[in-house]
């Protein structure tokens, strides 16, 4: 932070036109671009340098040393402590003439995750991922730095043209290092609160998961998970109402997505994944497997289908990608490589099949089979199972599935090994006997086991 108050260079007043100072030269600011709870946006320049910045001042209707001026000046040292590429940088801090604090932080120049959604209609799943996998990180390197945002939400998620995506506002953080007494009670915005949030409970990293969560399903389906209505409010929804599974709502939501929804969206915190390291790496697997071959040259293509750059803006930040994507907007873009890798394991997987088959041989009775069946094999029975949260389903060693599963598994009649896998409980195995013709059900709440356990 700057020491003291310098003064400025211009009438006092409405902050348009005049110069901040900063550094040698300071800061010109322009036009307003908008305002938060505490704070008002404009646009500058930082004249040493000439380049563009974004100078948000404390409100006139803040006093400064009041509780909320005091968390708006605590909030430029706390960005200058997360140097992330998907966070806003801090450049400076100061106060204006009237003694209201500023802090001179980098410019993204785009839009924001909100204003991308008006209208109402949902993303494309692939851009939805991409822009939710950039804020878990943000949130990821906050959360090991002991700071909880408190304020995920569409507004706070800014896209710049460059398809860079940055988790802005962390006026309402959350130090949980420095031991002090939080004074402000119930913070965030209603509509993208935790449970915990609702009931001013203390909280930590998971509250953020939560409120990403509702981030996801509204950017995915087009709605939020949790709508007021005449009968309740949002917060009562959100503490005691179950939302409405995505793929109901779209069916092109891909399972994976629903399962890390499902997770995020846990009334109890301790059922939400056990870091922010581990949603990152389930929505960093999902998006391997479609096979982008840039990231920010997917977003910025979307943002050119949505009106938001045009042609020369996406020269500009694609370059020699530029025209691939000005003629092919797609779905999705295999990468090569990885589908080169996966042919070759499919070849070595083949020919392994191939060795074993000969030497079984041909005459092999049907019901020696291990494993899952083709689907309608003749002289089969079913397995159907039931896992929650939810749980990577293995039979016999083979990888099958993952709940919540639309379809029974065919199994040769027999005794089979169910082994159901989450990581963030006990893994629990069960051997069952299948008869042809008839179904067998497992049923397990994964949770109650870890329960279970603690309590012995």
């Amino acid at each position: 932070m700057s020491a003291g108050a310098r003064p400025v260079r211009g009438a006092p007043g409405p902050l348009t036109d005049i110069t901040l100072p900063l550094g040698g030269d300071g800061v010109r600011v322009g036009a307003r671009l908008g305002e938060g709870t505490l704070s008002e946006v404009y646009r500058g320049t930082q004249l040493s340098l000439g380049r563009a910045v974004a100078v948000k001042v404390l409100k006139a209707s803040v006093t400064p040393g009041s509780p909320l001026g005091r968390r708006f000046e605590r909030e430029g040292a706390l960005l200058a402590t997360l140097a992330h590429q998907n966070i806003p940088q801090v450049i400076d801090a100061g106060r204006t003439a009237e003694g209201r604090p500023f802090l001179v932080i980098e410019l993204v120049e785009g839009t924001t995750l909100a204003a991308l959604r008006e209208g109402g209609a949902p993303m494309a799943t692939d851009v939805a991922t991409l822009v939710a996998l950039k804020v878990a990180r943000a949130l990821e390197f906050a959360h090991l730095r002991g700071i909880v945002h408190r304020d995920v939400k569409p507004g706070n998620v800014l896209i710049s043209r460059r398809g860079e995506v940055k988790l802005a506002d962390f006026g309402l953080a959350l130090d949980t290092r420095d031991g002090a007494d939080d004074r402000l009670g119930v913070v965030g915005t209603p509509a993208y609160m935790s449970p915990e949030q609702v009931l001013g409970d203390q909280m930590d990293f998971r509250s953020d998961i939560f409120s990403f969560g509702i981030v996801l399903y509204e950017a995915l389906t087009g709605r939020r998970p949790f709508e007021e209505d005449p009968a309740r409010t949002v917060m009562q929804k959100i503490r005691l109402d179950r939302y409405v599974s995505p793929r109901r709502l779209r069916p092109d939501v891909p399972t994976t997505l629903e399962r890390i929804l499902s997770r995020c969206l846990e009334k109890n915190p301790a059922y939400r994944y056990p870091s922010t390291g581990s949603l990152c790496d389930d929505l960093n697997e999902h998006l391997a497997r479609r096979g982008l071959i840039s990231h920010e040259a997917r977003l910025v293509g979307y943002l050119r289908e949505r009106g938001v750059v045009d042609d020369r803006e996406m020269r500009d930040a694609l370059g020699p990608m530029a025209a691939e994507w000005s003629k092919a907007p797609p779905k999705y873009h295999p990468m090569r490589e990885v589908v080169a890798g996966q042919a070759a394991s499919v070849f070595v997987a083949l020919a392994a099949l191939a060795t074993l088959d000969a030497a079984r041989g041909r005459e092999q009775d049907p019901t020696t089979w291990i494993g899952p069946r083709p689907p309608g094999a003749p002289g089969t029975g079913q397995l159907r199972v039931l896992a929650r949260p939810w749980a990577e389903v293995l039979v016999d060693g083979t990888v099958v599935d993952t709940t919540p599963m639309s379809r029974a598994i065919a199994l040769a009649p027999g005794q089979h090994f169910v082994r159901l896998r989450n990581p963030a409980f006990i893994t629990e195995d069960r051997a069952v006997q299948v008869t042809a013709g008839e179904t067998v059900w497992i049923d397990v709440d994964l949770r109650a086991a870890r329960e279970g356990a603690s309590a012995r």
